[in-house]
């Protein structure tokens, strides 16, 4: 089993440039949209949320029960995801470094997953809409797709 992990990361990967910079792109404003949930739940601030309305959907979203796993906020782990993306994407443009893209289907599979989630969470018991989640949501999404693109293109499937 460990022996097949193995030869997953190390087999060999070479894609188009454009794939490692529309990641790096997307990863970039993932990180900047979740760092600043971030900060904004460390620094206990009033996110600021788009539209006019009376509740501050954002805030609802953020500080409901939900808004962590085991006491770690999401928006913590999502700023490390969109970190490690940005690590092994500015890495692999060193060709010795390649193989690392193999990481990105398991890992933006996860984040999509847990996207939904959070989505579902969102829509269906909390019943607010955070569209800093939302954004992130998306990306995870965009991002998982990539991933994907550049699965079938190494596997040429």
């Amino acid at each position: 089993m460990l022996e097949k992990i193995k030869q997953f990361i190390y087999r060999p990967t070479i894609i188009d440039i454009k794939w490692k910079k529309a990641i790096l792109a997307l990863a970039s404003i993932g990180l900047i949209d979740t760092g600043y949930l971030t900060y904004s739940h460390y620094q206990a601030q009033i996110l600021r949320c788009f539209g006019h309305t009376v509740v501050n959907a954002c805030q609802v979203v953020t500080e409901s029960i939900y808004s962590t796993i085991l006491g770690v906020p999401v928006a913590l782990i999502g700023l490390c995801f969109y970190i490690f993306l940005i690590t092994v994407t500015i890495l692999s443009f060193k060709n010795k470094y390649n193989f690392l893209l193999n990481l990105l289907l398991p890992i933006t599979t996860l984040a999509m997953l847990m996207s939904l989630r959070f989505v579902y969470l969102q829509v269906a018991v909390i019943g607010y809409i955070c569209y800093y989640c939302m954004l992130s949501a998306t990306l995870s999404l965009t991002l998982f797709v990539i991933s994907m693109v550049i699965y079938k293109k190494i596997n040429k499937i």
